[in-house]
């Protein structure tokens, strides 16, 4: 055994575990800021009415702060490698609507499902003091700022 007290090597190993995640919320806090496409999953079919009721509503708040995004029909046989592609990413079939982030080198982040969006657009109405003591709170600005149409 080292020279080292139990209480030096659980702090140590504290300190490693707060830069890890120091390091990964930077991470994520720049691929916030990248050009990004936000890829819509849903079903055109969908027979839920709370799935269905979630689609519309998320759609009608992207259209409203006007992101701009590509939908992906679970339905459409056409579109079925790149649904079972997302649902890879996702981890979750059949539960609509899902949200992903495609970057310029290809890569798909999965963001969440409606639940996530909600949230987001709740956090629009937070006053700025609030914000500005609190900025890991996940913003719609934030999140959706860098949101392009196309990387042409």
């Amino acid at each position: 055994m080292s020279g080292l007290s139990p209480r030096r090597r659980i702090s140590d190993r504290k300190g490693k575990l707060v830069r890890r995640y120091q390091d990964q919320r930077s991470h994520r806090i720049s691929l916030m800021s990248e050009p990004k496409k936000l890829i819509c999953l849903i079903s055109n079919g969908c027979h839920d009415r709370t799935q269905s009721s979630n689609q519309s509503k998320s759609m009608d708040w992207l259209n409203s702060w006007r992101v701009p995004y590509t939908i992906i029909d679970g339905m459409d046989p056409k579109q079925r490698d790149i649904r079972n592609r997302l649902f890879n990413f996702s981890g979750v079939r059949g539960n609509y609507p899902q949200f992903f982030f495609e970057f310029q080198d290809g890569t798909i982040d999965f963001l969440g499902n409606f639940e996530r969006i909600e949230i987001l657009n709740e956090t629009a109405g937070l006053p700025q003091n609030v914000l500005a003591r609190h900025p890991e709170i996940e913003t719609w600005d934030k999140m959706f700022g860098s949101v392009v149409e196309s990387f042409d």
